[in-house]
Parts: C-alpha cells; sequence; structure tokens
C-alpha cells in the first residue's frame, strides 16, 4: 500500500500544464490578444515610429492591436499569424492549440467542432493551421549510434473498392500502394523524418542519409537491402534481422526507438484520424514529431507552438 501512495505522490510532481492552468492563464479574448502582444513586441525596447525608449503601449478597446501612448502607432498582434482576419474566438484557438499540446495521439477536426461548436469547415481549417506550427527546428546533424527504419502508411488492398485496387506483382505483397515514411533517431534523442515520393531503395534513401548524418556516425538497421553498404561509408553498420524475428542482435543493437516512434504515428492516424490524404501526410508526420521530440517536456508544449504561431 506505502508503494502505491509513493507512486500516485510522484505521478503529482510531474509537470503538467492542466485546464485549470489553462482557464486561469486565458479566460478570455483579451487575456489570449495580450499573450500575443507579449510574444511578439515584449523585447520591444522603443517605439517603431517615434523611437521613445520604453514608451507604453495602451490596448484599443474597439480593435485586436495596442498604440504607442507617445504618438499613437499602433501594432497588431494577430498581423502575420495564423489568427489574422479570423472571425473566430482567439480563446478558441488557443483552446484547439491547448488540445494539440496535451494529447497523445492528436485531435481530429470533428472533435474540435463538438467542442468549439463550429463548422467542419473552421474545424479542419483550425487544425490544419495548428499542425504547421508544430515544426520541429531546422535538423541537426545526427551522430553517435544512429537507428534508421521505414514504416508503410496506408489500408490493405483487399478492404479497398475494386476498382481502386493495385494489382497484385510478384514479390510486392503487403507494401503495394502505400507511402513509405523514413526516419532515423541518434542516441542524443535528435530526430529526422520524411515521408518519400517514391520506394525505400538506396536511390531514395542514401542520398537522405549522407545528408543529415555525421560520417562517423555507427548505423543500426534492419535487413533491409537498401541500407546495404552503409559499412563503407559511416563508422559502422549493424543490422537486426527481423526476418528471423530477432530484434535485438548479438551486440545488443536494436531499432527499438525508431519503432516506438512509428507505432506512436500509427496510432495517430488509425485511431484518431482513420484515414489521412497523402497529400497532407507530411504535417501529421511532422507533428508527432513535434510531440515526441518534446515529450520531456510536456508543460512547455504549449508555449512552443504559441512561440512558432508568433
Amino acid at each position: 500500500m506505502a508503494n502505491k501512495l509513493k507512486k500516485k505522490k510522484k505521478l503529482c510532481k510531474r509537470k503538467t500544464y492542466s485546464i485549470h492552468q489553462f482557464r486561469h492563464d486565458y479566460p478570455d479574448d483579451d487575456a489570449c490578444l495580450e499573450k500575443l502582444f507579449q510574444i511578439k513586441y515584449g523585447k520591444l525596447k522603443a517605439c517603431p515610429r517615434c523611437g521613445v525608449a520604453g514608451a507604453k503601449f495602451k490596448r484599443i478597446a474597439t480593435r485586436p492591436c495596442y498604440q504607442c501612448v507617445e504618438c499613437e502607432y499602433q501594432l497588431h498582434p494577430m498581423a502575420g499569424t495564423v489568427f489574422e482576419k479570423t472571425t473566430t474566438p482567439l480563446v478558441c484557438w488557443f483552446y484547439a492549440i491547448y488540445l494539440f499540446s496535451v494529447t497523445r495521439n492528436g485531435v481530429a477536426a470533428k472533435e474540435l467542432e463538438r467542442q468549439l461548436r463550429v463548422t467542419y469547415k473552421t474545424a479542419w481549417r483550425m487544425a490544419d493551421q495548428i499542425r504547421k506550427l508544430m515544426v520541429s527546428p531546422t535538423t541537426e546533424i545526427l551522430s553517435g549510434i544512429v537507428m534508421a527504419d521505414e514504416t508503410f502508411i496506408g489500408g490493405l488492398e483487399k478492404n479497398k473498392h475494386k476498382n481502386k485496387r493495385i494489382p497484385k506483382q510478384p514479390g510486392v505483397i503487403s507494401n503495394q500502394g502505400k507511402t513509405v515514411v523514413f526516419g532515423m533517431i541518434d542516441e542524443k534523442g535528435k530526430m529526422f523524418t520524411q515521408v518519400l515520393n517514391g520506394e525505400a531503395n538506396a536511390e531514395t534513401l542514401l542520398p537522405l542519409i549522407k545528408q543529415n548524418v555525421d560520417k562517423a556516425a555507427m548505423f543500426v538497421t534492419d535487413g533491409h537491402k537498401a541500407y546495404f553498404g552503409l559499412s563503407k561509408q559511416f563508422k559502422a553498420h549493424h543490422v537486426v534481422n527481423h526476418e528471423i524475428g530477432e530484434y535485438v542482435n548479438e551486440q545488443g543493437y536494436s531499432t527499438n526507438k525508431m519503432e516506438n516512434h512509428w507505432s506512436g504515428l500509427k496510432r495517430m492516424l488509425k485511431g484518431t484520424h482513420i484515414h489521412v490524404d497523402k497529400k497532407h501526410l507530411h504535417k501529421y508526420v511532422a507533428e508527432n514529431l513535434f510531440r515526441f521530440t518534446n515529450r520531456d517536456r510536456a508543460d512547455k508544449m504549449f508555449e512552443l507552438i504559441l512561440k512558432n504561431a508568433a
């Protein structure tokens, strides 16, 4: 019993941004606008027009903007952001961003439609714009031990209408008609993911690997033929043969970190969204990458998305 109480105490101490905190911080549109103003112009040392150092800006009651008390120059926090010209209350936008920041498996547009009481068209656009904000910083060069893997996104051919099924081809069974997503992660947690336009072969994968991985890195992959020859271009290449049921090789290496990432992506696509069009898939992949790389600072994810918006 004592051990269970200790576990509960540890869970309570974990940093999270609760709905109670959100409602306290952003009770109305004015609070949301003030937050945008602080993010965009909080470090402004002087008025852009009159140049008065430390000039104060007051909120204009009739419009979503702030005005310099010295020269009446106006600043518009929503200009140039996804909130510009929106007719949806700003607090609804912030709540939608909050939902994206706390969920593990994404937020469907139908869910936003129900909770915000907006049209599906509005909900879909809001979700699409928020996904564009969930972009990780420019990928750093991966180094050390790098795990690479690919996954296939798409439904089974037998579940499609007959006129949309791809004829069976010799040697190509389970992955035909699916979209390939390639990913890499190093021992420090830096990641790279990309949706491929073509097949997962040496011609498409090797250029991405050379461009984003340090030459002194050591690779861990499955037995896919596209990875043959990596040992000649990098420090070493360890193979984990999944075809014989091997998931940790004799040297103790595995691709489990990438497999873990793919499982989260597929839970989001299959469980929350059911179906995602290929032309939009890269946004969902980027969203999952953002959530995965920031999983250890879940309490800061909401702030990170807002900063990207501003």
